[in-house]
């Protein structure tokens, strides 16, 4: 991603105020996830959705209460959420401390992707509107 000074200064304050505890260096870990997982996946969701086509789109936000590392939440974090298998990485400093809470999303989550896989559809969740995040569902 390239952006000239005046947008790299609105990028990092719009990301600072989103994360007013952050340091610098984790502010721009946040941008440059956004710029590789996050913007592109919604400028195919505006896309897909601009089309007439119905279209869901999720963020999953689950980081561990023990986050040794500081690593939040990361990429593929919600896999082991999805198919439930949270002992198959015992040593994961992304699944420490995985207990109840963890099970009860897991179960939500999972419950939500089988409903649209099956159904093509998600009877509580309104689908995405494009350009907006209103509509994005959170999980984590």
């Amino acid at each position: 991603m390239q952006l000239g000074q005046q947008a790299a200064q609105d990028v990092y304050q719009q990301h600072s105020a989103r994360l007013p505890r952050a340091t610098p260096a984790q502010i721009f870990t946040a941008v440059q996830t956004d710029g590789l997982f996050r913007d592109g996946s919604l400028q195919i969701a505006d896309h897909h959705a601009a089309g007439g086509n119905t279209t869901y789109v999720y963020q999953f936000d689950y980081a561990p209460a023990e986050d040794l590392y500081a690593l939040g939440a990361t990429h593929c974090a919600e896999l082991p959420f999805l198919f439930d298998t949270f002992d198959a990485y015992p040593d994961s400093p992304v699944l420490a401390g995985a207990g109840d809470a963890q099970r009860v999303l897991c179960r939500e989550f999972a419950t939500v992707v089988a409903e649209f896989v099956t159904a093509g559809k998600i009877r509580d969740w309104l689908p995405y509107v494009p350009a907006t995040a209103a509509r994005i569902r959170r999980f984590g």
